[in-house]
């Protein structure tokens, strides 16, 4: 027996034959041998990288990264990956069996990996000092140092706290924006 590109051999039955080797067959009287081939199936493994965090599912299903990141598909099957971005993040890209940021199309020919890249957003804070005194305006985590840097970027869903320092003969009268009262 011969499997065909995508197929194995996985035995005979009947006629006295088993096994994966040749079948030699005694004819004495009609006889019925199956020779039982399989379609080969190929694993597909997606990992993530990246700052950010998002999912990629596939269709036909089977792939549903987070939980389930690797899944078998038939030889020659068309897998169609897709990645969603979660809150905060951006999904800037495939690498392995893909490229590019639209869907990722896999033939699976044979064993495939692909990495999807999500990227964490950043923000800009902005400080403008107002009124009649003079100060510096500083941030936590490190950034803004407002003499001379005012606008620092942050990523997404960090906290950032802003501490008002008035030079001799000012005042700090308060904070307006962005939640700051």
């Amino acid at each position: 027996a011969a499997p065909s590109a995508g197929s194995t051999f996985t035995g005979w039955s009947g006629g006295g034959c088993t096994g994966t080797g040749t079948c030699t067959v005694n004819v004495a009287a009609a006889t019925n041998v199956t020779a039982t081939f399989a379609l080969q199936t190929f694993p597909l493994t997606v990992s993530k990288s990246g700052t950010g965090a998002g999912t990629v599912t596939s269709t036909p299903a089977g792939v549903n990264c987070g939980a389930t990141c690797s899944s078998s598909y038939d030889y020659n099957q068309s897998v169609v990956l897709s990645a969603a971005a979660s809150a905060g993040s951006t999904f800037t890209g495939w690498s392995g069996a893909c490229t590019g940021t639209g869907t990722c199309t896999v033939s699976m020919t044979e064993a495939r990996s692909v990495t999807a890249t999500f990227t964490l957003q950043s923000f800009a804070v902005t400080v403008t000092k107002a009124g009649t005194g003079a100060g510096t305006v500083t941030s936590s985590p490190a950034g803004i140092s407002c003499g001379s840097t005012c606008t620092a970027s942050y990523d997404y869903n960090q906290s950032v706290t802003l501490s008002a320092s008035p030079t001799a003969g000012s005042t700090f009268a308060g904070w307006s924006g962005a939640g700051c009262s």
